[in-house]
């Protein structure tokens, strides 16, 4: 009984070093995870964004998605026909393309 209640105890102790040096680690996975959905959001709630020549996009309107579905609103809402989310917009007085943050 000693033995099992030693073991115990230490396996206890173990699990607690492991769990403060692992912290560090969780805490900036946390951070950088943070940062991806402050800029999505931040993006998600903006009404347009600029574009690298200086052009206005606009991102409420008419969109198409891949699937086909035409609809309206935010681009960045999801497609009722095959649940996607667009990664990118392209600006038409350059057509360079803009990649958005990630959705997920």
């Amino acid at each position: 009984m000693d033995r099992l209640s030693k073991t115990s105890g230490q396996s206890l102790w173990m699990r607690l070093a492991l769990h403060v040096l692992a912290s560090p680690v969780y805490a900036v996975r946390f951070a950088g995870l943070a940062a991806t959905r402050y800029r999505f959001l931040r993006i998600a709630t903006a009404a347009g964004m600029q574009c690298e020549c200086g052009a206005w996009l606009s991102l409420v309107g008419l969109w198409k998605c891949s699937c086909g579905f035409t609809y309206r609103g935010h681009l960045l809402r999801r497609c009722p026909v095959c649940d996607s989310v667009p990664c990118v917009i392209r600006c038409f007085r350059c057509g360079v393309t803009t990649k958005l943050s990630d959705a997920e």
